[in-house]
């Protein structure tokens, strides 16, 4: 049967225009709620005097929702400067951290001219007594393994007597390092590495200076931040981030209705609003929406005028499927009726044959005799 395929193709589109309608619906709950947030900001200063009881509404529900919205802002910013700071807090500490190395390779650097010096005895005076404390074991004990190593007393086993004292000088030179940084870190501590005498110290204050200078800007941005995020924490409320999904809900809630309000106020002004409005009476905005509106009601009632044709259109062929069908059927009809009479005709014969069949099988009556 022909009719089913042309059925669905109409079923087709008048879902798909079905499906347009509903988009245009959708833009005009956007564009009736726009057309009564942008009238109300004239009515607030220039009452216009249309839909005064879903103005009135809106603007209960636009207050809650600029509170609300100010809440969620607040909680917010307040987050999101609190994850800023421990952010960078982070990030300096670990700049800082890098800096570990650098620091105890400048220390050692600094306490080996001073150790030269304190060795040569060419330190200043006061300088000795702060390196002192640092040097003087292990210059007396270094001074004696050389010694040891220099001398050979005993001819036998001079080999093996200075291989023991050379071998444990070098291991004692290697315990040196961490004394070397100490040194270096109480001279610059009390900011005297300029007295120290030796090669290459112009150089190493230079780097020295450097150095300090960029570890004092790294630990001062450290201190600002961390004291900001004591100050952050002192106004911190009980689970901020619960406080701000809260707020997040209340506030598109307290939206949701704000929007519908104000789609009621939007719908009413354009059924209202005299059609000789302008855009000196309620802005030019809220003309281009009244405009757009109409377009979309236009839209609208074609599509419902295409959707009822479409849908007669179905009715039509539904109707025809119908009409064919019983046609069908009463030919059906026919057909029984026209077996029926054949079977009848064929009765009719058979009951002829049996009459015939009784009449001769009757015995046959005697003619009268007449003399």
């Amino acid at each position: 049967m022909c009719y089913y395929p042309a059925m669905g193709n109409l079923q087709s589109n008048i879902q798909q225009k079905q499906k347009e309608m509903e988009g245009h619906r959708n833009d005009l709950f956007s564009l009736y709620a726009d057309l009564g947030k942008s009238v109300a900001l004239i009515e607030q200063i220039t009452p216009l005097g249309f839909g005064n009881a879903e103005f009135k509404q809106f603007i209960e529900v636009q207050s809650r929702y600029d509170e609300a919205e100010l809440t969620y802002e607040r909680l917010k910013g307040y987050i999101s400067q609190l994850e800023d700071r421990s952010r960078k807090i982070k990030e300096i500490e670990a700049d800082i951290r890098s800096l570990h190395k650098v620091r105890g390779n400048l220390f050692a650097r600094l306490g080996a001219i001073a150790y030269e010096a304190y060795g040569s005895q060419t330190l200043p005076e006061y300088l000795i007594e702060v390196c002192a404390p640092y040097f003087e074991e292990h210059h007396v004990k270094t001074r004696k393994l050389e010694e040891a190593c220099a001398s050979d007393k005993n001819k036998s086993y001079g080999f093996l007597r200075k291989y023991s004292a050379s071998f444990i000088l070098n291991r004692h030179k290697k315990r040196l390092l961490p004394r070397l940084v100490q040194a270096g870190s109480a001279l610059v501590s009390i900011g005297c590495e300029a007295d120290i005498p030796g090669i290459g110290k112009e150089k190493l204050s230079s780097e020295l200076s450097s150095f300090l200078k960029k570890e004092k800007a790294l630990q001062q941005e450290l201190d600002i931040h961390r004291s900001a995020v004591v100050k952050l924490r002192t106004q911190e409320k009980e689970s901020p981030k619960g406080q701000l999904e809260l707020s997040r809900v209340q506030f598109n809630q307290i939206g949701k209705e704000r929007d519908k309000i104000a789609f009621l106020y939007g719908k009413v002004l354009y059924d209202t609003l005299p059609e000789s409005v302008s855009s000196e009476m309620v802005g030019s905005r809220a003309i281009t929406l009244i405009d757009q509106i109409s377009l979309h009601l236009r839209r609208l009632d074609r599509l419902e005028q295409d959707i009822l044709e479409l849908q007669n259109m179905m009715k039509v062929e539904e109707l025809e499927a119908q009409i064919e069908l019983e046609n069908q059927k009463i030919e059906h009809l026919h057909s029984q009726i026209e077996g029926c009479n054949r079977q009848i005709k064929q009765v009719q014969l058979s009951i002829e044959a049996k009459r015939s069949k009784i009449v001769a099988l009757q015995p046959q009556q005697a003619l009268p005799y007449n003399e």
